[in-house]
């Protein structure tokens, strides 16, 4: 079957108009779940182009941030993130969850979360592992103290028997140290593990 040079030419053409119409920027879609979701992406890098606030508005932080390099971040204005001398290859997935999420397994004495939960997951080369290893880079998480609260951070360990960490689901959450500011009303710990930390108090 010969195909007229004419049709190529005009396929080409819808082509190249479409693309210019859309300025030329990328569109990605991602399918799963019966959902889809698509971004037009900027031409700095891989980050969806950002919205644009209403007049007078300010656009509050986003409750999902992947992070590759060190900073202060704010995960929906919940959380604090501060990432240090993270090495290259490292990127940091974070994202707040409901506080209900297996809350019945915090023991029963330390009370209950005081804000949503953060769930953290740690990339190396683009797969997900189980922690940044010592001197590979720190991050910790800060929550603000409710007024006359006390707060302890508690970790979930989700993904302990993926990784074989745990010979068997993980029965309760377990206390890991906790650094408050009085003068800043903060809470703060260490968050190098994937997994789910929560800020519990009464």
């Amino acid at each position: 079957m010969k195909i007229h040079p004419l049709r190529i030419l005009l396929a080409l053409s819808v082509v190249l108009t479409i693309f210019f119409l859309a300025g030329g920027e990328t569109v990605w879609a991602v399918q799963g779940g019966g959902q889809s979701v698509s971004a037009s992406l900027n031409r700095s890098g891989f980050a969806p182009a950002p919205g644009k606030p209403g007049p007078g508005s300010v656009k509050p932080p986003p409750p999902f941030l992947a992070i590759c390099k060190d900073g202060l971040y704010s995960i929906g204005g919940v959380v604090a993130l501060e990432i240090k001398d993270l090495k290259p290859g490292y990127c940091v997935e974070a994202i707040l969850w409901n506080p209900r999420f297996q809350i019945r397994r915090i023991p029963e004495d330390a009370g209950k979360p005081l804000a949503h939960l953060l769930f953290l997951r740690v990339y190396y080369a683009g797969r997900l592992t189980y922690e940044i290893l010592p001197g590979e880079g720190t991050v910790e998480a800060c929550y603000a103290l409710p007024p006359e609260k006390q707060g302890q951070f508690y970790f979930f360990d989700f993904y302990g028997m993926r990784f074989k960490k745990l010979t068997r689901p993980p029965l309760t959450w377990d206390p890991i140290e906790t650094r408050t500011d009085t003068e800043k009303k903060t809470a703060c710990a260490f968050t190098q593990v994937s997994g789910v930390y929560a800020l519990v108090g009464k």
